[in-house]
């Protein structure tokens, strides 16, 4: 979707979190350019009335708290669905989202991976009219990623974490109980590989495998460090354009050591684009 006449976007979001909150807000306070949030959906009931409670004051009408993610994509005032819930959500929903002829953009761009599901999902936004957005997330680089890809040799991402932002993840299982006193590598294999053992960690893998040689191609790295400044993103490109290395040192958000805080920013960016589409910077 291209916003040519600066009209205001409505905005439906999946996944109230610590993330899709955070995003609400920067763009109820306007920096997303002229976009709303009209409606909201989560699992969690609790979370979903929160954030409709917060975001409802002093809004007329009030936000729509949706019962089902088909509900919220049936509103027929909505443009766009943020999605900041998790991969199985993209995996189970985006094509009827995008069918629906409502544009997405998707922050568990993991899920992107899947074999089949990306052409799936762009098949049938272009034929409905609908776009798709996949932000950087906790990453730059994305721009020379793509712009290198036909020339790309070889691509290498090492993601360093507390050991507490990687609890839970399935590719984390045999460390839970050990004491980590020194930066260890948990995994080594492709982006395809990395992405369903570490759902809520390597979305930033999964971003910059489909900007560059793909999920079969990129080599991951995932390392638990107990004295790691942050979420630390290391991409290393080689390509007949040069060699490319970008370091992310991120701050994780306050109340989600798994999302960077540049994670929200760059969807908020992506979203001033879309809205205000007069001025791109980059590629």
């Amino acid at each position: 979707m291209v916003n040519k006449h600066r009209e205001m976007v409505n905005l439906g979001l999946i996944g109230c979190g610590a993330m899709g909150s955070e995003l609400a807000r920067s763009v109820q306070r306007g920096e997303a350019g002229p976009a709303r949030i009209i409606a909201v959906f989560d699992q969690s009931t609790s979370a979903r009335n929160k954030l409709a409670q917060e975001l409802s004051r002093g809004q007329s009408p009030p936000l729509i708290e949706a019962n089902t993610i088909t509900d919220l994509t049936l509103i027929d005032e909505l443009d766009l669905v943020v999605e900041c819930a998790s991969q199985q959500v993209v995996a189970s929903h985006a094509v009827s989202i995008v069918s629906a002829g409502k544009s997405m953009l998707i922050m568990s761009s993991g899920a992107m991976i899947e074999p089949g599901l990306m052409q799936i999902v762009m098949a049938a936004a272009e034929k409905s009219g609908a776009s798709l957005y996949i932000p950087s997330g906790a990453v730059g680089g994305i721009d020379a990623l793509r712009a290198s890809k036909a020339v790309l040799e070889e691509v290498t991402i090492v993601s360093s974490k507390p050991p507490v932002a990687l609890s839970g993840a399935p590719g984390f299982a045999d460390w839970e109980d050990k004491k980590i006193t020194e930066p260890t590598v948990i995994f080594q294999g492709s982006a395809t590989k990395a992405v369903p053992l570490f759902p809520a960690n390597v979305n930033v893998a999964a971003t910059v495998s489909l900007a560059g040689i793909g999920p079969d191609s990129t080599k991951v790295v995932v390392i638990a460090d107990p004295d790691s400044p942050g979420n630390v993103h290391e991409i290393k490109a080689i390509s007949h354009a040069g060699v490319f290395s970008f370091r992310f040192e991120n701050r994780p958000h306050d109340t989600n050591p798994k999302t960077s805080f540049l994670a929200v920013l760059a969807a908020v960016e992506t979203l001033r684009s879309i809205c205000e589409p007069s001025l791109r910077i980059g590629t």
